[in-house]
């Protein structure tokens, strides 16, 4: 009996938890937002991709004429060259972010003046040659 109502609290603990989860978890960072954005385009840009196979296969067959074929071919060609750049504005601010992330990085890195190791914003010592840090501006 007892160990029915441990693993009955047991299971009831991992189901409040895997259903309570998703809502305390930490912040997503900007880049993961344009994600959906881009599968989203990427699926689109594939789609085109096959229709316009599928326009090139029903020409040649003769299932469309000349004139539909080089107008249809047109659409689809003006569509995927808007959603490609759309992909690549979107490709450019994520290199963006990534680039202030690392340029903030290398910003708060302190470097030891006398071995030139990386040493955290907070030590007093390096952890490489022991030289005090405390009159040590930031680099």
């Amino acid at each position: 009996m007892i160990l029915l109502v441990v693993s009955t609290t047991v299971l009831v603990a991992a189901v409040v938890a895997f259903v309570v989860y998703p809502l305390l978890r930490p912040q997503r960072s900007p880049l993961d937002g344009a994600s959906g954005q881009s599968e989203e385009l990427l699926c689109r840009r594939d789609r085109i991709y096959t229709e316009l196979r599928e326009l090139e296969f029903d020409h040649r067959v003769g299932k469309v004429s000349d004139e539909d074929y080089v107008e249809a071919r047109e659409q689809l060609e003006t569509e995927a060259a808007r959603i490609l750049q759309a992909i690549d504005v979107q490709l450019k601010a994520i290199d963006d972010e990534i680039e202030r992330q690392v340029r903030r990085l290398r910003e708060s890195r302190r470097t030891c003046p006398s071995c030139g190791a990386t040493v955290t914003p907070s030590a007093r010592f390096c952890p490489s040659c022991g030289e005090p840090l405390k009159a040590m501006a930031k680099r």
